[in-house]
């Protein structure tokens, strides 16, 4: 998993830095960092994100959710990773895949466009870390997390291992946001498609094609060689 980041009014921040790739390196430190929604981040934590070099902030919340400002210096980018297509939402949050891997692949496919904004958002932002993040920093974080490391060309083993922090951080982030992430009913709903929480990610991650979806999303040049170099921090494949 990656480095995890101790940052007053966040339980489920951490770098991608430090995650084994099939090349046998590691992925680099201080250009992505992933976490839950940052409204209850204090003065002190703002200090310790700039001091890891995090100056933008993309905010994959429905319009919505989003709420509370970012202390000057830090640009915010929002963009709504969901979207509204509800032919497409309605049997996924009927059957609660919503809450889990499941419904990721389905969401590259059907909804390509909504990836496309956030990762040109991604590949525009000044230099810098660039912190990423949803609600609980879960499911869409990871989501955009389980592509990030797939280009580039972290292992299964590790991209998995990150993707289930997020369970092993659930009673911090009930405890400082006071909602409960649901960890049972995840847990009942992919059991009904019979998955654990980590099967459904191998199942997903695995079948992953990065340079295809790429083809598939029409991802222009610039944002996908930002991309599967990581902001130019790794060499293209």
């Amino acid at each position: 998993m990656g480095s995890v980041l101790a940052v007053d009014g966040l339980a489920n921040a951490r770098d991608l830095g430090g995650i084994p790739r099939n090349d046998g390196s590691l992925t680099p430190a201080g250009v992505f960092v992933r976490a839950e929604k940052p409204d209850r981040i204090t003065p002190s934590g703002w200090a310790a994100l700039r001091d890891h070099r995090v100056h933008t902030v993309v905010d994959l919340r429905r319009p919505e959710e989003q709420l509370g400002p970012v202390p000057d210096g830090i640009h915010r980018v929002r963009v709504d990773l969901d979207g509204d297509e509800r032919d497409f939402w309605d049997p996924i949050e009927a059957d609660g895949r919503w809450g889990t891997p499941l419904y990721y692949a389905a969401h590259l496919h059907e909804l390509p466009h909504r990836l496309v904004r956030v990762l040109a958002a991604i590949a525009s932002a000044p230099d810098g870390a660039v912190l990423f993040h949803c609600a609980a920093g879960w499911d869409r974080t990871g989501l955009v997390a389980a592509v990030l490391l797939k280009a580039a060309d972290a292992t299964e083993d590790a991209a998995a291992a990150d993707y289930l922090t997020s369970y092993a951080n659930a009673d911090a982030l009930a405890a400082l946001h006071g909602r409960s992430s649901d960890v049972e009913l995840r847990l009942g709903v992919l059991a009904r498609f019979g998955h654990t929480p980590e099967s459904a990610f191998r199942e997903m991650y695995r079948h992953l094609d990065v340079d295809a979806w790429f083809r598939h999303a029409g991802v222009d040049e610039r944002t996908a060689r930002a991309i599967m170099t990581w902001r130019g921090h790794i060499d293209a494949r």
